[in-house]
C-alpha cells in the first residue's frame, strides 16, 4: 500500500467533505534504550516521524523510523477511522502496513482495533486488538493509565501475542509520561517479556502538532 493509495482512499471514505474539514497531523519521537546486561550492552537509538490527513474521523498517513539497526529502518504507510461515544467510549480501527526498507521479505499487513475507556476523571484503560493479515498471527493488549497531575501519568501495558511456529509470548511495561508543554512529552519506561533475552529501559521525547485545521 502506497502514501497516495492510502491518500486516495480516505477521499473516496469522506465523500462530499470540504477543505474545511481537513485536518494535518504531524510528529516525532527520539527513543533512546538501554540494556546493562544484555549482549550489546549500551544504548541504542530511534528516530520516528510521521504526517497524517483526517477528515471527519476517517484518516490516513506516512510514518518513517530510522533505527541503529539498519534492518529495523521502515516506511510505514496506514489508514483508518477513529471516534469518541458520547459515553466516552473512545475507538479507532483501521491497517497498517509495514515496510522494511532493508528487508523487504519481512513487510506485511496489520489490522487493528483500539479502544479506549475512561474511569472517573484520572484513570483510563485501553484495548488493543492486532492481526497480522499476511503471517496470520494475532496479539492483544490491556493498558491502564493515572493522571497523577495535569502534568504527569503514571501508565502501564501487559500484551500477549502469537510467534510464528511457536506458542504465544508475553510483555509488559510500566513508565510515566511528563508533559513539557501542550506539544512535547518525556516519558521513561521499563520494558519485559516472555520472550525477551533481558529487560531494559527506554528514555523518549515525544512532540505531536496539528499542522493544519483542528
Amino acid at each position: 500500500m502506497k502514501l497516495h493509495t492510502a491518500l486516495a482512499a480516505l477521499a473516496l471514505m469522506t465523500g462530499s467533505a470540504t477543505a474545511q474539514d481537513l485536518i494535518l497531523y504531524g510528529g516525532a519521537e527520539l527513543e533512546f534504550t538501554h540494556d546493562e546486561d544484555g549482549p550489546d550492552t549500551g544504548t541504542d537509538s530511534y528516530l520516528r516521524g510521521y504526517l497524517e490527513a483526517e477528515i471527519n474521523g476517517f484518516y490516513a498517513g506516512l510514518e518513517g523510523k530510522v533505527s541503529d539497526e539498519r534492518i529495523e529502518n521502515r516506511a510505514d504507510v496506514y489508514l483508518g477511522y477513529r471516534n469518541e461515544t458520547a459515553g466516552g467510549l473512545s475507538y479507532d480501527f483501521g491497517l497498517y502496513r509495514y515496510n522494511y526498507v532493508n528487508d523487504s521479505a519481512s513487510n506485511y499487513t496489520e489490522a487493528y482495533v483500539s479502544l479506549g475507556v475512561p474511569v472517573g476523571e484520572q484513570f483510563s484503560t485501553t484495548l488493543d486488538l492486532y492481526y497480522d493479515i499476511d503471517n496470520e498471527l494475532g496479539s492483544a493488549y490491556l493498558g491502564a493509565a493515572f493522571a497523577a497531575t495535569d502534568v504527569l501519568e503514571v501508565s502501564a501495558n501487559y500484551g500477549v501475542y502469537e510467534v510464528d511456529g511457536a506458542g504465544s509470548e508475553t510483555e509488559w511495561d510500566l513508565g510515566a509520561t511528563y508533559s513539557l508543554g501542550e506539544e512535547t512529552a518525556v516519558d521513561l519506561r521499563y520494558y519485559d517479556g516472555s520472550e525477551y533475552e533481558d529487560s531494559y529501559l527506554g528514555l523518549s521525547l515525544t512532540w505531536d502538532t496539528t499542522i493544519l485545521g483542528g
